[in-house]
């Protein structure tokens, strides 16, 4: 795809925390177009700085290219943040929600990663998602892949390639994304859809790939002109359907039309309303609007003096005429469940517009969902828990308007007050060895916990240990490529141990997400892999745990498994 502005010219980095562009003047007080309406209706903030009529039209931020990673590392390790710093603190300021945009991109991409070995090349991608998240951590959204059907990186192959599910490279950069935003909504993102019944299928399978393993939160569709302008009614509402059975909220990501005066009002009236009015969609950002500095010619909505064109004018009446009166609320976002002994609290963050939430629950993952209560705030006890079963949990917002899409499911297995389940003695940790060269600069150990008991296992009560010997002084990196409970529900942890063929231990522990293991079942492929921050080799020759005869799952008693502290499975070096 064409990019979307031209390149930001790169200045010196500008604190987070420090005081906007000079150039950037105070927004009015005015309030935006669509506030109190239930959603957003945004804008994105250019190479120009930040509009002083901003917050009179809207009332979300995202940037439009300062957040590209072309844009922020255009020099090997030299990052330019100053102008993805001004985007947030300015949406911070006006309490906007931020979307960051975006992660993986085919487009506007480094030029020197595509010089790099696979393995450097991955190892880049690893650092720049780290280094966002840790930048902006309460980024409200986060695009995590861009135009995955058109427009695949060119390392792609370096993070997992098409793979078992043919979109491996997609499953993994969420992965990734969920560890490196653990509080914010995490989106995909494309064009072509809203026009396209066929194209919007194939989007749908690969949203349900990310759904199934809890990665995604909300799905993004562009909306550029060239989808919008002869787009009919019917068609909208048929894409538009296709994707709310996914179950996810809807997010207008990129919208524009173009046209003369005459016909660019045409098409906002016959087509704005469509997107704006339909229950599933959160929110709506626009791709520009100040003419002469938008990505295209004719998608402009106001001129460089003030002068507002027809189709502006409309949108305002348009919520005018609305009297203020809300919009369906956007779904909840923010849900948290803590399990206790027979009961499990919620908690989320408030949805605009909202007057009350409906609770609901399953003991099914994905649901169908029964509801256990409407209540007016921002807070749930599930008092009617069983111990040892795990519930799944969503919340739905209401006002007048209507009812909100689900919010992301959470999961938890409340326990007795004794501290969890005494271990069974029937967990059995299998191993293979996906990485057989006892010389080179990974480990691979793949896991897998079976459950021989007749009672289901928390996940979040178990941790594995892997014991090996570092080789060196330097420090040792861990991801999971893969696992079928959720890369994201898994946390990696580094011990110094002492025994024989043993300096270290890696320690993989379980989020409640990762939900339970039924009794005769088993957790699936665990996939670690680990390397020394400089990559220079290791020698795992004598390595206690490691077995290059192992390559396909096997019981592997020197790999330990604890149950809430309890070893109950191998034996420590």
């Amino acid at each position: 795809m064409v990019f979307k502005s031209k390149w930001i010219k790169l200045v010196a980095t500008a604190s987070l925390v420090g005081s906007l562009f000079t150039s950037a003047l105070l927004p009015s007080a005015e309030a935006g177009l669509a506030d109190g309406h239930g959603k957003f209706l945004g804008n994105v903030i250019g190479n120009s700085g930040i509009p002083s009529h901003f917050a009179e039209y809207w009332n979300q931020v995202t940037p439009e290219n300062a957040t590209k990673w072309g844009s922020v590392e255009s020099s090997r390790d030299n990052y330019n943040w100053s102008g993805a710093d001004q985007a947030y603190n300015y949406a911070k300021s006006q309490g906007f929600p931020f979307r960051f945009h975006t992660l993986v991109w085919g487009s506007q991409e480094p030029g020197w990663v595509s010089g790099l070995s696979a393995a450097e090349q991955r190892a880049e991608v690893e650092e720049w998602i780290r280094d966002a998240g840790q930048r902006y951590i309460d980024a409200e959204y986060v695009d995590v892949v861009n135009e995955p059907l058109h427009a695949p990186p060119s390392y792609k192959n370096a993070i997992g390639g098409d793979g078992a599910t043919g979109w491996d490279w997609v499953i993994w950069s969420f992965e990734q994304a969920r560890q490196a935003f653990p509080n914010s909504e995490l989106h995909i993102n494309d064009y072509g859809i809203i026009g396209d019944p066929s194209k919007a299928d194939q989007y749908v399978q690969l949203i349900n790939l990310l759904k199934s393993r809890g990665l995604v939160d909300g799905i993004g569709i562009q909306a550029h002109h060239f989808n919008m302008d002869y787009v009919s009614v019917s068609t909208m509402n048929q894409v538009l359907s296709k994707l709310t059975a996914t179950g996810l909220p809807i997010y207008v990501t990129e919208l524009d039309m173009t046209g003369d005066d005459n016909t660019q009002l045409q098409r906002y009236q016959e087509k704005f309303p469509v997107l704006w009015e339909h229950p599933n969609v959160a929110g709506i950002t626009l791709w520009g609007y100040i003419v002469g500095e938008t990505w295209r010619e004719g998608t402009g909505l106001i001129t460089s003096s003030g002068q507002e064109r027809p189709a502006l004018q409309w949108l305002r009446q348009y919520f005018n005429d609305n009297g203020g009166s809300p919009g369906v609320p956007a779904a909840p976002t923010g849900l948290t469940a803590t399990a206790g002994d027979g009961q499990v609290s919620l908690s989320w963050n408030p949805s605009s517009g909202a007057t009350s939430y409906t609770v609901k629950r399953s003991v099914f993952n994905g649901g169908p969902y029964a509801i256990m209560g409407t209540i007016s705030g921002t807070s749930f006890t599930d008092n009617n828990a069983t111990n040892g079963i795990t519930f799944y949990y969503v919340v739905s917002a209401e006002n007048s308007a209507g009812s909100s899409a689900n919010s992301s499911q959470v999961s938890a297995t409340p326990q007795d007050g004794g501290g969890g389940p005494i271990p069974t003695g029937n967990l059995v940790v299998q191993y293979r060895a996906a990485d057989t060269n006892a010389t080179d600069n990974q480990i691979k150990p793949h896991f897998n916990i079976k459950n021989n008991g007749s009672s289901p296992v928390d996940l979040s009560s178990l941790k594995i240990r892997y014991y090996f010997t570092k080789d060196g002084n330097q420090n040792v990196n861990a991801w999971i490529d893969w696992a079928q409970v959720g890369g994201s529900n898994i946390t990696a942890t580094f011990h110094s141990t002492s025994g024989t063929n043993a300096d270290t231990y890696v320690e993989l522990s379980f989020s409640s997400g990762a939900g339970s293991i039924q009794p005769g079942g088993q957790s699936g492929d665990i996939q670690l892999r680990m390397s020394k921050t400089d990559w220079s080799n290791f020698n795992e020759s004598n390595d206690y745990s490691y077995d290059p005869a192992k390559t396909s799952f096997t019981d592997w008693d020197r790999v330990t498994l604890y149950q809430n502290g309890v070893l109950v499975w191998g034996t420590a070096p």
